[in-house]
């Protein structure tokens, strides 16, 4: 079957969205001077609560500080204040803030500061004290925002992922510009958790070179290097490459196709940390998958990833393993041209084939022909609806004996599993990734032996979430020191492109205000997921799971 096109943008639901939109944020704008005046009351009132940390507010006429200041208690705030060195400070630009946030809470913050109604000189830090206080704050979430968010909430079974609805949603974050994406990923393309050998040694660079920038000072926090147990020694020829870490310069000579990008922050270096990490995580899952040597007969080993990105795992998995034949599927019609581009690139074209395609509509003569399954950081993709289906789909394909697969997901605790369903007004980073889900990894178990109806069991799990952290501080140091001269380009670019399919004419470009709304909006989703990584209330988790019985598969604790 076909997969349907995107919902076409003057749907019912799309016209309704707009003019409600339209309504609020000029609600919002106009500022409704009586209702900016209660909503700062009513939030004022719910920030006193904040008893961790210090944040202060500027107005035009008054300076907000939370906690306030108590007389006699300025020698040694400490006492009553766990965390004195938590300092933010938000500056009031339009009184639009305040209307945003008692209407719609975290969200209403989101959009204040991709709007420019507010700014901060620390969001991280900003979003630490909010962490440190959740427990207080829990109440911002008023009464006033259901009457935003109740249109939202009629209009939102767009963000259901029926399989012309998932495309548009892929669609609507990796469609943006491959030169994009370009401008802030190193050089291999991988768009997802790195493991680093530390958790914050870019930090004590950076105070070391006094290179302070927005959010990169609230975490101070320092790791030990991470040493993993180096395998135990064999008479013979291992099949699976070694897990211990190993050095940038043994990383980048076996891995010739992922080849460094050149900029402000590794043209100088012999290397560059955020290439060398991601390409450690790659060669991790991709010892997790084991995959078996030549068969005797000279059949080709078959493996199927759910999620191409921009083909750095395929790539490196065709050059490491010749007798694998991969076949790879993306939503994203901008990823599918790029990673042809970079399998060609290598001579890989006959060993790769890259599918647009949705998972659930996978040809019929796929059902049991893959010996190996991987997927990384797309299941939050998939939708809370669909996600028995997707393990129901992986059983599927998968071989009937000895198939191994390899999963990759972002993750959050099962303390917050009460609210773990992103959905379209209730997550910041729904902005940035619609239809969202993010799941608990008790969840994500469940959903697999439910969904497998046991046929596929658990092997082994591993948290890398800490090192999120660091991956989005070297991803928004990129974003931010290249957005003039490549990103925004990037934009311009990708907007004409769009302008000229649609049949549009004359020279539009997108204005300043349109793209530092932009530029906003990615800060924000890097600073809000450092910070939810580094307290863990975000975590990444990958799992390996296997057929019963899979006696060669071994058991190598240090993998």
């Amino acid at each position: 079957m076909d997969l349907p096109d995107a919902k076409p943008p003057f749907s019912f639901s799309g016209l309704a969205d707009k003019a409600w939109n339209r309504v609020t944020e000029t609600a919002f704008r106009t500022g409704w001077t009586p209702i900016a005046r209660l909503a700062e009351a009513a939030v004022v009132s719910v920030l006193r609560k904040i008893t961790i940390g210090q944040l202060q507010i500027l107005t035009r006429s008054h300076i907000h500080t939370f906690p306030s200041p108590e007389p006699g208690n300025d020698a040694n705030p400490s006492r009553s204040n766990p965390r004195p060195e938590l300092k933010a400070e938000l500056r009031v630009v339009n009184d639009a803030f305040w209307v945003r946030l008692c209407a719609m809470g975290d969200l209403g913050f989101a959009e204040a500061y991709m709007y420019g109604d507010v700014e901060c000189d620390d969001l991280v830090t900003l979003f630490q004290i909010f962490l440190e206080n959740r427990e207080n704050l829990s109440n911002m979430d008023s009464s006033i925002s259901f009457l935003f968010t109740l249109p939202q909430k009629i209009t939102s079974y767009r963000f259901l992922n029926t399989i012309g609805n998932s495309r548009s949603n892929i669609s609507a974050h990796y469609d943006i510009s491959n030169d994009m994406f370009a401008g802030f990923l190193s050089g291999d393309m991988t768009y997802s958790c790195a493991i680093f050998p530390d958790l914050d040694g870019d930090l004590v660079e950076e105070k070391d070179s006094q290179n302070i920038w927005n959010g990169g000072q609230g975490l101070k926090r320092l790791a030990s290097k991470l040493q993993l147990p180096p395998s135990p020694p064999s008479s013979e020829p291992s099949e699976t490459p070694s897990e211990s870490i190993a050095t940038p310069a043994e990383i980048n000579e076996h891995s010739p196709s992922l080849q460094r990008v050149t900029g402000p922050y590794d043209s100088s270096l012999p290397e560059d940390p955020l290439h060398t990490a991601q390409i450690r995580k790659l060669q991790h899952i991709i010892n997790k998958l084991h995959i078996p040597p030549p068969s005797a007969s000279g059949e080709p080993i078959r493996l199927l990833e759910i999620g191409t990105g921009w083909g750095a795992l395929a790539i490196r998995i065709a050059q490491q393993y010749p007798h694998v034949l991969i076949d790879t599927i993306t939503l994203s019609s901008a990823q599918k041209v790029l990673a042809e581009q970079r399998i060609a690139a290598e001579g890989l074209d006959d060993r790769i084939t890259v599918h647009l395609m949705d998972y659930r509509n996978m040809p019929s003569e796929w059902k049991g022909r893959f010996a190996r399954f991987v997927s990384i950081e797309m299941i939050e993709a998939v939708g809370k609806e669909f996600l028995e289906r997707y393990w129901e789909v992986a059983d599927w394909a998968m071989e009937k004996k000895g198939a191994v697969g390899v999963v990759q997901c972002i993750t959050i605790p099962e303390a917050r599993s009460s609210s773990f369903f992103l959905d379209d007004d209730n997550a910041n980073d729904i902005a940035v990734f619609p239809g969202g889900l993010l799941p608990t990894l008790t969840f994500l178990i469940s959903a697999l032996t439910a969904g497998s109806k046991g046929k596929l069991i658990v092997e082994s799990v591993d948290n890398i979430g800490p090192h999120y952290a660091r991956t989005l501080r070297e991803w928004r140091r990129r974003f931010v020191d290249r957005f003039e001269t490549v990103i925004a380009p990037a934009l311009q670019n990708e907007f004409k492109t769009r302008r000229e399919q649609a049949g549009l004419k004359g020279t539009k470009i997108l204005d300043r205000e349109e793209l530092e709304v932009f530029k906003r909006k990615w800060i924000y989703y890097y600073c809000y997921c450092e910070v939810g990584s580094t307290t863990r209330t975000l975590g990444d988790h990958i799992m390996t799971f296997m057929r019963e019985g899979n006696q060669s598969y071994g058991c190598n604790v240090y993998e």
